[in-house]
């Protein structure tokens, strides 16, 4: 039994990354500076993208990325039902109107049917996730509408079919609260694939800026303080990503003798173990019980999804909402110890 229960988000935070820290507030950069130029260029060349800039916050990120593509009031922004409470809180700040969709039957992948039939001329933007580590091809999307925005907070680096996610769209994002793969306590990243988004989203930051160029813009940028430790998360993640694909693998062959099952990668598409979803039978709440007995947490990934806080039919999202019912995460953090990886792979081989 284990001796305290383990959680299934903890940041991988090191000494070496509070040594980055501790460096920037001896030299007195705190607000954007060196080390988040540092960050920027480390992340764009991990993503192969034009350019990077890092921000204060993920809520932001979506905010900003928006108004780089022209998104004005009561234009349309499509995206899957199954996304994070942040993406709906900020369409609906900007007094946008969400076009939700539905996922892809027996994958974690926004649905391109329900993405194509639901484009208006009121549409504007579109939002592609990568959920739990898991890649797709992109491609077949960016021939529906040009201005597609991926979420690559699980994915960072990964690729499909010899493409990396979030390189050929317009804009990619990243979050780095607690639960991304790269942690900076609070921040994001905007990854800009050409020269033209690039300056355009910049225009929108507070800079030095003459009288004569004054227009309203963002104060968000990531302070030094916290792109210190990206620097440290991001030289590390290589060696994180292969320590957490060694657990799965365990996790893997313990699920394969329960009830239970996973969602398999498809063919040429990199898979990061940055979450671990297992599809559950019996019921959610029983399965959180006998794993917190013993001393495991499993949580839903979203505690709704975006179609249930619109009272929208469950009907219209059938995948989404088979999901939602089914779908529990366990920690898979790099930081578990054998005898913790041990204990959790005998408790899924007996989960029924």
């Amino acid at each position: 039994m284990l001796k305290d229960t383990i959680t299934v988000y903890k940041p991988t935070i090191k000494r070496k990354d509070l040594e980055y820290v501790l460096q920037s507030m001896v030299l007195d950069k705190i607000n954007y500076g060196e080390f988040a130029k540092n960050f920027e260029k480390r992340l764009y060349e991990r993503v192969q993208c034009f350019n990077t800039i890092v921000i204060n916050s993920f809520q932001n990120a979506i905010s900003i990325t928006l108004d780089s593509l022209g998104v004005k009031e009561g234009d349309e922004v499509i995206l899957p039902s199954f996304a994070p409470q942040v993406y709906l809180n900020t369409i609906l700040l900007k007094k946008l109107v969400p076009v939700l969709v539905d996922l892809e039957e027996g994958y974690f992948q926004p649905s391109f049917e329900g993405i194509r039939d639901a484009i208006t001329e009121k549409t504007k933007a579109i939002f592609l996730l990568y959920y739990f580590g898991y890649t797709y091809d992109p491609t077949p999307y960016y021939s529906l509408f040009p201005n597609i925005i991926e979420d690559i907070t699980s994915v960072i680096g990964a690729k499909a079919n010899n493409i990396i996610v979030g390189s050929m769209s317009k804009y990619a994002i990243a979050d780095f609260s607690i639960k991304g793969l790269i942690t900076t306590g609070e921040g994001a990243a905007i990854f800009c694939n050409n020269k033209k988004s690039y300056y355009i989203t910049r225009s929108l930051l507070e800079t030095d800026y003459s009288i004569e160029e004054y227009q309203p813009r963002y104060s968000s940028l990531m302070p030094d303080l916290n792109a210190a430790m990206g620097i440290s998360q991001d030289e590390t993640l290589n060696h994180r990503l292969k320590l957490r694909e060694a657990i799965a693998k365990f996790y893997e062959e313990a699920i394969s003798k329960s009830r239970n099952s996973i969602i398999h990668s498809k063919e040429n598409c990199e898979r990061f173990y940055s979450e671990f979803p297992i599809i559950v039978k019996s019921s959610l709440k029983d399965t959180i019980a006998f794993l917190k007995k013993n001393k495991i947490e499993a949580i839903r990934p979203y505690l709704y999804c975006l179609h249930h806080y619109l009272n929208l039919p469950k009907e219209d999202f059938p995948n989404t909402e088979y999901f939602y019912l089914h779908t529990l995460l366990i920690p898979i953090h790099s930081t578990l110890l054998k005898n913790e990886v041990t204990e959790i792979t005998k408790i899924l081989s007996c989960m029924i």
